[in-house]
């Protein structure tokens, strides 16, 4: 007799669900939220420039995922693989900020950031420079990698895919 019951009650819910148009809270999922170190939205990224050791690298949006060189050559995969980067940048936040005074008296040759091994430029659709980031070394472990942004004098420290997925966006647009 109970069980009759309970799928009646159980089916009078859900019809009111589907009449109100309501679903059900997820109470224990964590909303999302964007802490990397680009502030801006992805989408107004329109100029790239990268930069490993003499050579250089600038990308001009063309479309969500795709991107081209200056003189229009569009890059293919690799602008996926730009848009991509830009996402991760606005959306992977540093796992460690170590403060300019906890960095007092270290030899910064291990951070290999003077000069870095890739340099990042983002620029918005005004053409003002959103962010300037330098990488550099991994971490002793090789999870990590170093990381400084242009007029800040923190160091981070970030999961190397991010690093990693700007040395991907280079290495594919230089093949071209």
């Amino acid at each position: 007799m109970l069980h009759p019951v309970l799928a009646a009650l159980a089916l009078l819910y859900l019809a009111a669900m589907v009449v109100s148009g309501a679903m059900p809270v997820q109470r224990q999922l964590v909303r999302f939220e964007a802490k990397g170190v680009l502030k801006r939205a992805p989408e107004e990224v329109t100029r790239v420039e990268l930069s490993r050791g003499t050579r250089r690298v600038t990308l001009l949006r063309a479309g969500e995922t795709e991107w081209v060189t200056p003189d229009g050559v569009n890059i293919g995969a690799a602008g996926l693989q730009a848009s991509k980067a830009v996402q991760i940048m606005h959306n992977s936040g540093p796992v460690r900020e170590i403060e300019a005074a906890g960095l007092v008296g270290s030899d910064p040759a291990p951070f290999g950031l003077d000069p870095p091994r890739l340099s990042v430029k983002l620029y918005g659709r005004d053409g003002d420079l959103v962010l300037a980031a330098s990488f550099g070394e991994f971490n002793p472990e090789g999870y990590l990698q170093y990381m400084r942004i242009d007029g800040n004098p923190r160091l981070y420290l970030m999961s190397r895919f991010v690093g990693g997925e700007w040395a991907e966006v280079m290495t594919g647009a230089e093949a071209l």
